[in-house]
């Protein structure tokens, strides 16, 4: 960089502080935030980005509020559970997938509010099937359990 007067001057290279260079680098590292070139060359690969998200039993209730940050949402689903071991549900706009026992629960927050159809999202398990489209749609229940229609006894 030049001044007016024709002379060359130095950029300053001011560093951060220790902490806020060690925050910029755990959200770098963990996808959220891209600096430099990487993150321009990032930019111009891909015109729909994804998150994939890895979830299983112990996890427990982990809620997902920053899937529209991207095209597509992949949710993982660790090894010991299938699809028939999840249940799906819709509470307001989120959409519930919790196991049988309600110990481990994700929650995508306000997913069904934006994509009624769920069409960006793609369930994956362990032995290879997915579950994603028409198929996931309908196995979304109310989170409830159902009135039963047997008459009262009073």
């Amino acid at each position: 960089m030049k001044d007016s007067s024709g002379t060359a001057k130095k950029l300053l290279d001011v560093p951060y502080a220790p902490e806020a260079e060690a925050f910029l680098d755990e959200l770098e590292r963990s996808g959220q935030f891209r600096i430099g070139l990487e993150a321009e060359i990032d930019e111009g690969e891909s015109d729909t980005a994804s998150n994939d998200y890895t979830w299983g039993r112990g996890a427990g209730n982990v809620s997902i509020s920053d899937w529209w940050t991207t095209g597509r949402v992949a949710l993982r689903v660790a090894a010991g559970l299938t699809s028939a071991d999840l249940v799906f549900a819709r509470v307001n706009d989120a959409l519930v997938v919790r196991t049988h026992d309600n110990l481990d629960r994700v929650t995508f927050e306000g997913y069904l509010g934006l994509i009624p159809d769920a069409s960006t999202l793609r369930i994956l398990f362990a032995d290879g099937t997915e579950l994603a489209g028409s198929e996931l749609m309908s196995r979304i229940s109310s989170w409830f359990a159902p009135v039963s229609s047997e008459p009262s006894r009073d």
